[in-house]
């Protein structure tokens, strides 16, 4: 059984509640499609039932057992008004704000059902910018208790299965923080190794990447960020595999890890990726998943009290209905 199968049969052990608010977008459509053929999960459409009906028609899709949320009109949307009010009362916000954000947004109407508990998670991202989604997320679903950085990780699933966990990665940042301190690398490798920990079935092998290995690029502001972020990551989690500064080749090749880094821990054989800034990390992303023609799910939003993810605006039906497994499995802990 393949990764991606094996993340459709552990979503199905516990059916969890998983809202799509793009219900008009017809890849969203074709997804449900096939979650409710494969009985991955309990996929709710969010948006206008009439607009969702007639696309679905459209794309030959049969809703009949699917639930529609009309986010204008939904029964709850007066609890959704007033928990949006309390969580953003620094910034003063007014009711009939909070109800034109969430009546006309139904994004944000997701991330307060979840955060109400009327749902395990939600995925949205197919029409709607990373920004768009990651705001609603951060502002509505909130931080985990002790957690200071929500960031994003990717799943990069290679045709090598000799590399990572079975041809299997995590990659962190892609998506949210442009240019992390030391202390969000920090967390970010946290996040990252316990989210391989969860998905992979794998041991975590975390690569702080940089252009240098252990000292070869001088020392850097980026070179000097990674290695202070390493230090502190072994700091809190002594036990975990994890090398830094380390160039990619160093990460993944135990024969170049062997001549440029004789004491490494990870020893070539890394399945987590953390890069130094944004850049890096998202140009690598799409790097390998267009011309290492890798499978990619994600991003990934990390640090939230319930689970979401973004989707990329070129994703595939089929790349919608993966994040929803893995938002699932995320919802089952």
């Amino acid at each position: 059984m393949d990764f991606v199968e094996k993340i459709y049969e552990r979503a199905r052990k516990s059916k969890k509640r998983i809202l799509l608010p793009e219900g008009e977008e017809p890849r969203v459509l074709k997804a449900v499609d096939f979650i409710l053929k494969k009985d991955i999960c309990e996929p709710v459409l969010i948006g206008n039932p009439d607009r969702i009906s007639q696309a679905a028609k459209k794309e030959g899709v049969d809703l009949k057992s699917t639930r529609i949320i009309d986010n204008r009109k939904y029964d709850r949307l007066e609890k959704y008004v007033a928990l949006y009010c309390e969580i953003r009362k620094h910034k003063k916000i007014k009711e009939e704000d909070a109800r034109k954000l969430i009546t006309e947004n139904p994004v944000f109407y997701s991330a307060l059902a979840v955060r109400s508990g009327d749902a395990d998670g939600f995925v949205a991202g197919s029409s709607t910018t990373t920004r768009d989604v990651a705001k609603a997320a951060i502002h509505c679903i909130g931080p985990a208790e002790g957690t200071q950085t929500i960031s994003s990780s990717s799943i990069l699933i290679l045709p090598d299965k000799s590399l990572g966990s079975n041809g299997v990665f995590i990659y962190a940042d892609a998506a949210i923080i442009p240019d992390p301190t030391a202390e969000q690398l920090r967390d970010i490798a946290i996040a990252s190794a316990e989210m391989a920990k969860r998905l992979l079935d794998d041991e975590p092998r975390v690569a702080m990447l940089s252009y240098s290995t252990k000292g070869s690029g001088g020392s850097g502001k980026s070179i000097e960020k990674v290695r202070e972020a390493t230090g502190l990551v072994k700091k809190d989690m002594p036990d975990l595999l994890i090398d830094g500064e380390v160039q990619i080749d160093c990460a993944v090749v135990p024969e170049v890890a062997k001549r440029k880094d004789h004491d490494s821990r990870i020893k070539g054989r890394a399945n987590v990726f953390i890069f130094p800034n944004l850049d890096a990390g998202n140009i690598a992303y799409k790097l390998t998943e267009r011309l290492a023609r890798a499978h990619a799910i994600g991003p990934i939003l990390q640090g939230l009290m319930k689970p979401a993810s973004d989707l990329s605006r070129g994703c595939s039906a089929q790349d919608i209905v993966d994040s929803v497994a893995v938002t699932a499995i995320r919802a089952q802990a």
